[in-house]
């Protein structure tokens, strides 16, 4: 048996552990800020933070654990990698130095142009309000401005969504410059592409990379793509492995990317172990990069893991010894369509503290699996009527592989009728009208 510490307690972690624990020679322990229903179940037993790195080091001296996995990103800022690893624990996660790739947004934008890499976008970093002007005054103000480091997703601000006028530009800029947002008084400005937005996420040892299916996020909170960006309303995976708005040579061309990303922190003496998530717009102009994070994404790491046919725990093991091969990374040939549910208001003012109650031999009865986000758990004792209560977050999703999208879709429709309570969901994700709405505005932009 092996001893593995998790450490995270959202959806993606949730989707980790189930793909850990698939290994019937691993005692999962885990690390989280709150009783995720699904950690719970699958876990020896847990530490109640994911911030104490003391706390945590001492958990996995007393569990005798064997490896550890990172799931979101402020731990792997904070350095928890490396204080493992100082505490003879080996991880299967970026150390602070490599996540800064995500930590960092000045640093990846530097990286890429010191070594030339494709992708890269016009942008400027600044702790200047007059450079700063300059240059939006040239992009004509359609600009992304960025704080440099973690916001916990609220710190990116685009033109035409959160900024209707020069003015509006000009004070998140004072903003973030004069108040140091992030910890940083400098700002990371970028162009506005127009496209359609994917992701492919990797599993790396430092050297070796191998890519996961192409992935497409719903961040807006309404159907029809309308309201604020989100945390992710849901995702979807096609059976080729390839979106339908993308063509296998732009599929590679970013894969390329990646890979030149991480030969290129191992040149500067910087070895990435771990998933890394590619963010990647699809323009006029080809393939560019609109950030790297440090981890796998969320909804995404559930598309993929529930793909993933091969042992993740010999992945990890791969990942430590730096010894990754194709041969032990292999996904389904199937669509998977995820599709998260949210307490009442959420992206707005969402409402906390409600009680859901969840049929889960109902949603299991539908071939679809249930995945725990940022809920509580309050009484399983009967399958067919778990409560749980909600917080501001993301509380639960819904994942349903199928031979295609359409297929998958119709699956977590039903299975939705499941799951009773005051909870909102976005009635479009990975539909065909919604999916032909992005091919069809690629194809115009190609032209």
């Amino acid at each position: 048996m092996e001893n593995v510490l998790l450490i995270g307690s959202g959806g993606r972690e949730h989707a980790i552990a189930k793909a850990l624990v698939k290994d019937q020679n691993i005692h999962l322990y885990a690390a989280i800020s709150f009783k995720n229903p699904g950690i719970i179940r699958l876990a020896q037993s847990f530490v109640s933070t994911e911030s104490d790195s003391n706390s945590i080091v001492n958990f996995a001296k007393e569990k005798n654990i064997d490896y550890c996995v990172v799931g979101p990103e402020k731990p792997l800022e904070d350095g928890i990698v490396d204080k493992l690893c100082l505490s003879g624990f080996q991880c299967a996660s970026p150390s602070q130095a490599a996540a800064k790739i995500e930590t960092d947004k000045a640093f990846m934008r530097d990286l890429l142009d010191r070594h030339n890499i494709p992708g890269q976008i016009s942008h400027l970093v600044t702790s200047s309000l007059d450079d700063a002007k300059t240059f939006c005054k040239k992009l004509d103000w359609k600009v992304v401005i960025k704080p440099i480091g973690l916001t916990s997703g609220k710190g990116v601000k685009v033109w035409g969504d959160h900024f209707q006028s020069s003015k509006e530009v000009q004070n998140y800029i004072e903003e973030i410059l004069s108040k140091g947002l992030s910890g940083h008084h400098k700002v990371v400005i970028e162009e506005l592409l127009e496209g359609q937005e994917f992701t492919i996420q990797f599993f790396t040892d430092g050297i070796n990379m191998i890519p996961s299916p192409a992935v497409q996020d719903h961040k807006r909170v309404y159907d029809d793509d309308l309201g604020p960006n989100t945390g992710g309303m849901g995702a979807y995976t096609d059976n080729n492995g390839i979106l339908p708005f993308l063509l296998k040579d732009e599929y590679d061309f970013a894969c390329n990317i990646a890979h030149k990303v991480i030969d290129a922190l191992h040149k500067e003496g910087t070895s990435y172990k771990g998933g890394l998530y590619g963010q990647f717009m699809l323009t006029s102009d080809g393939i560019k990069v609109i950030e790297f994070n440090a981890r796998f994404g969320d909804p995404e790491a559930i598309n993929i893991f529930s793909l993933l046919q091969s042992n993740f725990s010999a992945i990890c093991r791969a990942i430590i010894q730096s010894n990754l091969t194709q041969d032990i990374v292999q996904f389904s040939p199937l669509a998977s369509v995820v599709r998260y549910i949210t307490p009442i208001g959420y992206g707005v003012c969402p409402e906390d503290n409600k009680q859901v109650s969840i049929d889960e031999e109902g949603i299991s009865q539908t071939d679809s699996s249930l995945i725990f986000s940022s809920c509580n758990l309050i009484n399983d004792q009967d399958y067919r009527n778990t409560i749980i209560s909600t917080s501001r977050s993301r509380i639960l999703a819904i994942c349903a592989l199928g031979q295609d999208i359409t297929t998958a879709q119709k699956i977590t429709d039903e299975a939705l009728r499941y799951i009773k309570g005051e909870v909102y969901y976005r009635k479009d994700i990975a539909t065909p009208q919604l999916i032909d709405k992005r091919v069809q505005s690629m194809k115009n932009l190609r032209k």
